[in-house]
This record gives C-alpha cells, sequence and structure tokens, in this order.
C-alpha cells in the first residue's frame, strides 16, 4: 500500500532541497491529467511513450509500482508522488523556494502554515550532512514513511527530512 490517511492527522512530513524556481517545484507537486489521452485500452497507454518515459523501467520492482500504475489509471500522473512512492492531497501541501542558499531550517519553514507549533521539531532534525538548500515542502496530516528518501531531476534535488507533530 502507497499510503494510508488514517490517523495521521496532526503529523506534517518535511522535504528540503534545492530548485531553480518555485515554478519549478509546483510543477514536481502538482497533478498532469492525460484524461483526453486514455481511452480505455491499457496495452495501448503502456506503448505511449509518455508512459514509457514516465514510468521508469529501473522501477519496475518497486513494491508500489503497480498500485501507482492503478492509482494513476493512464489518466493523470504526479512526479511527486511516483519519486516517493506516496499519495497526497494537494489541498494539504506547501512549498517554498528562496532566494538563496542556507542550512538554516527555520529559514527554510519559517513562512509555512503552523510552523509555530513544529519549527522547535524541524531544528532537531537537523544533522551534520544538511546540504545547503533553498527549498522546502511540507504535507499536513500526512506521516511519510521515509521508504524514499531522496528524488533528483535536471532542475532540482529534493531530501525527505522527517515527519513531526504539529498543532493546527
Amino acid at each position: 500500500m502507497i499510503y494510508d490517511y488514517e490517523e495521521k492527522e496532526g503529523y506534517v512530513s518535511l522535504w528540503i532541497g534545492k530548485c531553480k524556481d518555485y515554478s519549478a517545484i509546483d510543477d514536481y507537486l502538482s497533478t498532469k491529467d492525460f484524461d483526453d489521452d486514455f481511452d480505455g485500452d491499457i496495452e495501448k497507454a503502456e506503448s505511449n511513450e509518455i508512459w514509457k518515459k514516465l514510468f521508469i523501467p529501473a522501477n519496475r520492482d518497486r513494491p508500489f509500482e503497480e498500485e501507482l500504475k492503478e492509482l494513476f489509471n493512464y489518466e493523470f500522473f504526479n512526479q511527486f508522488e511516483y519519486d516517493f512512492g506516496l499519495s497526497f492531497d494537494e489541498d494539504f501541501r506547501e512549498a517554498e523556494v528562496l532566494d538563496g542558499d542556507t542550512k538554516n531550517l527555520e529559514k527554510l519553514f519559517s513562512g509555512f502554515s503552523y510552523c509555530d507549533s513544529f519549527l522547535d521539531k524541524v531544528i532537531n532534525m537537523k544533522n551534520s550532512h544538511l546540504p545547503e538548500c533553498n527549498t522546502a515542502v511540507a504535507l499536513y496530516d500526512f506521516k511519510y514513511d521515509g521508504s524514499i528518501l531522496k528524488a533528483e531531476h535536471e532542475n532540482f534535488q529534493l531530501y525527505f527530512l522527517g515527519y513531526c507533530k504539529y498543532d493546527n
């Protein structure tokens, strides 16, 4: 199972990384609708160049790969969900891209909703291997298990930082 929303209320899952600009991270986190291209023929859809490119052959053996295909149903695709093997509600996400790089997690997350209730916990997540970042992502009412820790693409890299409780 890629994700279970039950009993996750009050948790926030956090990612940090580097991104060229906000539009790149927003595009990465947003679902693309291919509804017009799918006519119900799965064999035809799987031979489509779009789906061959999106469902990477190296990931074929991931335990949730088939579940993601079923979830997307050849009608839509979310790169972030695919990369980290999860499904989330886009209404409960926030992202920010700063002008410059920092190792200061407080600076990365300070503008986020409810940050006053989780910022001290985020600062405690800090470790000595923290890269300089300009990007932060938060998924609310979401407790990601960290089964995939990073995703890298041409315009950005994201690293799973962890999850903690927050108060709304």
